[in-house]
């Protein structure tokens, strides 16, 4: 399933961040695709308190390449932006986390090892637009579905 969610502003952003959180468990793989800049590790950021993780703990990996926040659910954090090719170590690597199922694994730029992931994953993809960044998700189960009642029903209460 495919849902688009729109033109979101940073703070409706944040909402569907702490949304999407509630929806996860371990273990969970976490797509996230998009330009430089488009809102990745804002997301990722965004969706750690739920996890039970200090925000201000949450950096982008560029250069570690991993980030492994500790919190009621652990949380890897991964971004290939610059990795050109498949490293057999970094690959492996990869296997051990989505194998020892014990998180949520969040990858930024993930289409730098597209044929790698599982089809069960969630994928979300950002892009920018006139007053912030559409955030189109797609998943081959029932994610995307209780993700949108979720945002629905949130947006329902904010209303009232």
């Amino acid at each position: 399933m495919k849902y688009d969610f729109g033109c979101l502003s940073r703070y409706e952003t944040k909402r569907l961040a702490l949304v999407v959180a509630k929806e996860l468990k371990a273990p969970q793989i976490l797509l996230l695709y998009g330009q430089l800049g488009s809102g990745k590790t804002f997301f990722v950021r965004a969706m750690a308190r739920e996890f039970g993780i200090d925000e201000s703990q949450v950096t982008s990996p560029t250069f570690s390449l991993i980030n492994i926040y500790k919190g009621t659910t652990t949380v890897y954090h991964v971004d290939l932006y610059r990795l050109d090719k498949v490293e057999e170590e970094f690959s492996m690597d990869l296997e051990e986390i989505i194998e020892r199922r014990d998180g949520i694994l969040v990858v930024e730029w993930a289409d730098r090892f597209e044929g790698f992931w599982p089809k069960s994953c969630l994928k979300i993809l950002f892009e920018f637009c006139k007053n912030g960044r559409t955030v189109q998700m797609e998943s081959q189960d029932d994610l995307i579905e209780k993700i949108i009642t979720r945002w629905s029903n949130e947006k329902e209460i904010r209303k009232t």
